[in-house]
């Protein structure tokens, strides 16, 4: 299967937002190895930006049209917005630091603001994890063609700063005094 022929810059289009917008994530979750592989490494972050923004948006309304429970609906759009560039940080560091590729933090960036077409149909219970897990495949997929690395390398980056997230959290949650989960609910 190739990839379809509506954008063949594999960035979003801002004359033509709505449109390629889903043709974008249509293309990252379908036909992801030949997106990443034809993507832009530079050209700005605000078309990825308002990728990001689109998906987050989606995202929490669905968020909060099925669970209306205010504490995810602001925790959804928080993770929707903002983890993302930390995500991009710690991995930039990561693969240029631990594993020598080359690359930019915008590269980083762009390879996660992407991934978050994921984030359209993991609201679906039942289905987020998943498509959890296959956003951080496509996130190490993303990674090794933008950075010039061999997969396994970027995948294995993709786990440290997985691992980073649950040791920075825990903590927070045992300094805290936070119990559990089960106060939002």
């Amino acid at each position: 299967m190739s990839s379809s022929k509506h954008n063949t810059i594999k960035d979003l289009d801002p004359g033509n937002v709505l449109s390629s917008f889903f043709h974008l994530a249509k293309d990252v979750i379908f036909f992801s190895r030949s997106f990443y592989k034809g993507m832009r490494s530079e050209g700005g972050m605000l078309n990825p930006c308002i990728f990001l923004v689109g998906c987050a948006l989606i995202h929490t309304l669905f968020v909060g049209l099925t669970l209306k429970k205010g504490a995810i609906i602001a925790l959804s759009l928080f993770n929707g917005l903002v983890m993302p560039f930390l995500t991009a940080w710690i991995l930039y560091v990561i693969v240029t630091g631990l594993f020598k590729g080359s690359g930019t933090y915008e590269a980083a960036f762009r390879v996660t603001a992407y991934s978050a077409a994921t984030a359209l149909i993991s609201w679906v219970p039942m289905g987020g994890f998943i498509l959890e897990i296959y956003r951080l495949y496509l996130i190490a997929l993303g990674l090794s063609f933008t950075f010039s690395l061999k997969f396994s390398k970027t995948l294995l980056a993709v786990c440290i700063t997985v691992a980073i997230y649950v040791f920075v959290f825990s903590s927070l949650n045992i300094m805290s005094g936070t119990p559990g989960t089960d106060v939002i609910s």
